[in-house]
């Protein structure tokens, strides 16, 4: 029996894409491997929070595990460019991450 690899372990090694997930949701749908779905993907509750909440939000979460720093922090440095870039189509995303942030009293 091989080993479990994790979404997030696979597109660290840039094994798999971010818009590949949904195809390791249903997998775990498939074979849960007694693992509950944030534990198979490889994320932690925080990510699997920010994940559920803005599934575009992959980046950051990946980001911020490939540069070993913590994801309010990476999440507002992005917030912040998101906001100077000023693109109308990142509003919605602004305002994701701004909720996010702000439920965890950043």
């Amino acid at each position: 029996m091989s080993e479990h690899r994790t979404f997030l372990s696979l597109a660290l090694a840039g094994e798999a894409m971010t818009d590949e997930i949904d195809d390791y949701v249903d997998q775990w749908h498939e074979d849960p491997v007694g693992l509950s779905l944030h534990d198979y993907l490889g994320m932690d509750r925080e990510e699997f929070g920010l994940w559920l909440d803005s599934p575009d939000m992959l980046p950051l979460i990946i980001a911020s595990r490939k540069l070993g720093k913590p994801l309010n922090s990476i999440a507002n440095d992005n917030l912040l460019e998101m906001r100077l870039a000023a693109r109308a189509d990142d509003a919605s995303k602004v305002k994701r991450l701004q909720a996010w942030l702000q439920r965890r009293g950043q």
